[in-house]
């Protein structure tokens, strides 16, 4: 007979909106951004899911903005978040701060090779999404094996979240880009002992 594989439920949170310029990178040990307004909008709407999901932890990136955005779950759930390094978004080392235009200026060299090879070129001082994804996957081991069989939600940024999708399903590194995670979208992958199912990706409950 049959018998059905028990899973790890993971519901990954992307923060909320900051007012961080879309075309600048961030440069989260100096600035830190908090949510505007919008962003905190859609951290409570995001939170209000899991009124009638119960989840047995909340993790959560150490950064000012998934830190907000895992307060409103944690205030709709009860379960106080839980801060690893290893969900924080992707470093860039000597160009976190910058703007784009500014990198393309004053490091030509460098950003033709990013632009050429996103995943595996990094800045000095940096990483690359293959170095995320090893420190993530690190992360989600602990997580998984401290509660498994649960439910687990895990608030981070689109970077790590990407990545999970990617290494979840054997999809290659270099098509990261194709994944879309919207603020506060919530992302639901179930792990198993042998497979691991993607229940929904990038469910966005706030419209407005």
């Amino acid at each position: 007979m049959r018998t059905k594989e028990t899973s790890t439920q993971v519901y990954f949170i992307r923060h909320g909106q900051t007012d961080f310029p879309n075309d600048r990178i961030y440069c989260d040990d100096r600035e830190d951004p908090s949510l505007i307004r919008q962003g905190l909008i859609q951290a409570k709407s995001a939170a209000l899911y899991f009124q009638d999901v119960p989840i047995d932890a909340l993790y959560c990136s150490p950064a000012l903005r998934t830190r907000m955005t895992a307060a409103e779950v944690s205030q709709v759930t009860g379960v106080a978040p839980v801060f690893d390094e290893r969900l924080r978004e992707r470093r860039f080392g000597i160009w976190e701060g910058l703007y784009f235009d500014e990198i393309e200026r004053l490091y030509p060299q460098e950003y033709a090779a990013w632009k050429a090879d996103p995943v595996n070129f990094t800045p000095e001082g940096g990483e690359t999404m293959h170095d995320v994804n090893v420190r993530l996957q690190s992360g989600l081991d602990h997580i998984m094996a401290a509660h498994q069989g649960r439910a687990v939600a895990i608030v981070c940024h689109v970077g790590p979240i990407r990545m999970a999708v990617t290494r979840a399903f054997h999809i290659p590194e270099d098509q990261y880009r194709q994944i879309r995670v919207d603020y506060a979208g919530i992302t639901r992958i179930d792990y198993g002992r042998t497979i691991n199912n993607l229940i929904f990706l990038n469910n966005v409950r706030y419209k407005g």
